[in-house]
């Protein structure tokens, strides 16, 4: 049996789920993989492992954050927090952000990387809980995140949702941890009038820095046909 920290337990109609975060590295390696965890939905096995590859290089780090739901042995659920790539406007935002707020450790912007729940355990509230679980608990006071939701990432299939009413699903689901929709007019959620650009800020960023994202998120001069 494998040595987890215990953070949570939870009971639903499926059984007791742990929720742990800050997990040791090495930690993710030995559970099995929930049927429907892996790049695009699709659990097929190099998917799956490519998940758990990715999840695994987390544990332990300093930036990044991970909180896993747990079924015995097996990884039902998971919400990354990572920080923004290198070179991307994203990075950039950060650098402009941390020029207003002396006070605020680096990274100030972070992103949801991905929330998953197995398809067996969706529909339990589960993904709410580690989403509470990880924003509660998981020191993001004095830390902007942002999640952009991209329909093409989505398992309209498996759930039986319209675009529209997934996208409002999801919406409900990030408002109830603190998210607020954003406009922005980045072009990747652009492209699709369902994409959204979700936002919390924690209780102890600065009003200025705030609103220094707020302006960044949303360029004010015309970028051509589209996009003005």
């Amino acid at each position: 049996m494998m040595e987890l920290m215990v953070e949570k337990e939870i009971i639903t109609e499926k059984g007791t789920v742990r929720l742990i975060r800050d997990l040791e590295p090495g930690s993710v390696k030995g559970l099995s993989m929930g049927e429907g965890l892996g790049v695009f939905f699709h659990y097929r096995y190099e998917d799956a492992h490519k998940t758990k590859e990715v999840l695994s290089t987390l544990c332990g780090s300093e930036c990044q954050r991970l909180a896993c739901a747990v079924n015995g042995e097996e990884l039902v659920g998971y919400v990354t927090v990572v920080c923004t790539a290198e070179g991307s406007r994203w990075r950039g935002i950060n650098d402009s952000l941390l020029k207003t707020a002396d006070g605020l450790s680096d990274p100030i912007l972070m992103e949801l990387g991905s929330i998953e729940i197995s398809k067996p355990w969706r529909s339990l509230g589960l993904g709410r809980q580690l989403l509470e679980f990880m924003f509660m608990h998981g020191g993001f006071r004095d830390k902007v995140v942002f999640s952009r939701e991209l329909s093409w990432h989505w398992d309209l299939k498996s759930s039986g949702l319209t675009v529209y009413k997934y996208r409002s699903m999801l919406h409900n689901l990030f408002e109830s941890v603190g998210f607020r929709y954003c406009e922005t007019d980045d072009e990747e959620i652009g492209y699709a009038g369902e994409n959204m650009l979700m936002v919390r800020v924690g209780e102890d960023v600065p009003p200025e820095t705030a609103l220094t994202f707020h302006c960044s998120v949303c360029r004010s001069e015309p970028r051509g046909w589209g996009w003005g």
